[in-house]
């Protein structure tokens, strides 16, 4: 009884506890957790069903841009089809961004995410947006444009910033990675 009483205190005690900083700037959040950086959407327009999401390791490494959706209650499958196509548009204008994107359909849930290496780009763009950042099913059949989206650009720029800060690195100059 004894032994299995300090087997589990120097357990407990050996454990490392993750822990993740936080930050919160108008519709944006950051979250650094372990080596990683997360910069997150926070809230969205009430049709939306779903996060945009940005991820840095350390440094700047291997950064990646999803939409992350979460399906309505009573959804079984993804919301798109093979032969349909993601669309970002910024302000109401088409982002060739878009062309960019993939659908995933993974073992964690659905998503569209961006080519490894436009990461620039985006980020050049939700700066430059004033309004919104749709993103956008074009339907091959029945030939119909659903937004899945809208979020506000407001509080990306700190948010961002935040994350070069706590991941180390500079979100005007990224790595190729």
């Amino acid at each position: 009884m004894k032994i299995a009483t300090a087997l589990t205190v120097a357990s407990l005690t050996l454990a490392t506890t993750a822990t993740a900083a936080t930050f919160e700037s108008g519709d944006w959040g950051t979250a650094r957790i372990g080596h990683a950086c997360h910069v997150f959407t926070t809230r969205a327009a009430r049709h939306t069903s779903g996060a945009l999401v940005l991820t840095f390791y350390q440094n700047g490494y291997n950064a990646s841009f999803g939409y992350n959706y979460q399906p309505w209650p009573g959804e079984t499958e993804a919301p798109w089809g093979e032969d349909d196509y993601p669309v970002l548009a910024l302000d109401d204008e088409t982002s060739w961004l878009g062309d960019e994107m993939f659908k995933d359909e993974g073992a964690v849930g659905y998503g569209m995410y961006l080519t490894g290496g436009m990461l620039p780009d985006l980020i050049t763009s939700v700066r430059k947006a004033n309004r919104a950042v749709d993103v956008i099913l074009e339907r091959s059949s029945p030939n119909e444009v659903v937004v899945l989206g809208t979020f506000s650009p407001e509080g990306f720029e700190p948010a961002l910033q935040k994350a070069g800060e706590w991941c180390a690195f500079d979100p005007n100059n990224l790595p190729s990675s």
